[in-house]
């Protein structure tokens, strides 16, 4: 399958739509704040940064550093997918709370089933089947944490729509 020339070809509003109902489901049941953020191009003046430097960059201009405020510790739950979707790269990555409860190759484990899916142009299969990847990951972990029951907003996670630009 070719893929389309723009991200907002490859996502369309259907598709988002539908990515964004599997994150809500996939917080319910994980307790952790996700966010997917597609980028088109590089901004001005990133250029010289590594996916990993953008993914961080990505995190904090998302607010979901903030996570980490509500909790009287420094382990917050998000996890964030980026998608540089002319580049045809991507990166995920979890704040500290997340990294500390599941195995260290979870992220290169959920990168895999992007890469597989995004190489056929499976754009939101492979989001889709990311999230569940990240679901499985985290069944149990998070929830059943006393860090978690113990944050004051535990419940108020970030907005589950997809970033587009």
């Amino acid at each position: 399958m070719e893929h389309p020339e723009h991200a907002a070809q490859a996502f369309t509003r259907d598709i988002l739509e539908r990515i964004s109902h599997t994150i809500a489901d996939v917080e319910e049941a994980t307790g952790a704040d996700i966010r997917i953020s597609i980028r088109d191009l590089r901004e001005a003046g990133e250029a010289g940064l590594s996916v990993k430097e953008l993914a961080e960059d990505e995190f904090v201009k998302l607010g979901m550093h903030r996570v980490d405020e509500r909790s009287s510790t420094d382990d917050g739950f998000g996890i964030l997918l980026l998608i540089l979707y002319h580049e045809r790269k991507f990166y995920v990555c979890g704040d500290a709370g997340v990294h500390s409860k599941v195995h260290p190759e979870t992220w290169s484990d959920v990168a895999k089933t992007l890469g597989a899916h995004f190489a056929k142009a499976d754009y939101e299969g492979g989001l889709k089947e990311a999230l569940k990847k990240i679901e499985h990951h985290l069944d149990g972990k998070l929830r059943n944490d006393r860090s978690y029951e113990k944050r004051p907003g535990a419940e108020k996670r970030s907005s589950d729509e997809v970033v587009l630009r």
